[in-house]
């Protein structure tokens, strides 16, 4: 009955944290993606505070990017 389930092929556009880390320093970089994988870091609230630092990437896009659902995955 089940037979033929297959993962969905949804990583048609990039990853927008790795896209944005493309453009910052290297320093800048490694700070984005250690805060995006630490699960102790509420995405709502990196989210928030990178905002307010001018880079504009959503707590739904930083959650895919820690469960690897997106194209760095």
């Amino acid at each position: 009955m089940l037979e033929g389930l297959e993962i969905p092929n949804t990583y048609v556009n990039n990853c927008k944290v790795k896209k944005t880390a493309e453009s910052l320093s290297e320093s800048d970089r490694d700070i984005l993606y250690s805060a995006c994988d630490n699960i102790k870091w509420p995405a709502k609230a990196l989210a928030r505070q990178l905002l307010e630092k001018g880079i504009e990437i959503s707590d739904t896009t930083i959650l895919r990017h820690r469960r690897r659902e997106c194209k760095c995955g």
